[in-house]
């Protein structure tokens, strides 16, 4: 091991030990299990996706998420689930996650911003209204409170904006 890769390891490992875990935040940049490729106007019908929520992962250190306060839900690093879409002008989008556990949603827009959810259809049902998505990848993290894995329907659909 290269002097580089020891001092490396040293650090991980001294936050590990003040944290009390390594920092894991929801990434961008790994892919989905559950995708589609859709426009605006195929979804004004709707689609939905069976996905599974929960992870391992708090958000806590997650800081470039910028939401106001630390949700009380746990994470995968990859998406549970990604939306290529087109055919978004005037359209407002409605992504909604269905279970029989409490979870909580994170989505980012292509344009960068994100949001969280964990009660607009009642407690541990989220819901989220984007009144401006956009064109291009929505990727959705659906996380649950304990981070024990569970069955879930994510559910898309558009409207007029």
């Amino acid at each position: 091991m290269s002097f580089w890769q020891m001092c490396l390891l040293g650090l991980f490992l001294a936050v590990t030990q003040v944290t009390g875990q390594a920092v894991a935040c929801p990434n961008p940049d790994m892919a989905a299990t559950r995708q589609i490729s859709s426009n605006g106007a195929s979804l004004r019908l709707g689609q939905n996706r069976r996905i599974f929520a929960g992870g391992k992962a708090e958000l806590i250190g997650c800081d470039y998420l910028g939401l106001p306060q630390v949700p009380p839900m746990m994470f995968n690093d990859a998406p549970s689930f990604t939306a290529d879409l087109s055919g978004m002008i005037g359209l407002a989008m409605e992504i909604r996650a269905d279970s029989d556990c409490a979870t909580g949603m994170l989505v980012r827009t292509a344009d960068g911003h994100w949001y969280y959810d964990d009660s607009g259809q009642g407690t541990g049902q989220p819901q989220l209204i984007l009144r401006r998505p956009g064109r291009g990848e929505i990727m959705v993290w659906v996380g649950t409170k304990d981070g024990e894995q569970c069955r879930a329907r994510l559910n898309l659909s558009t409207y007029s904006g």
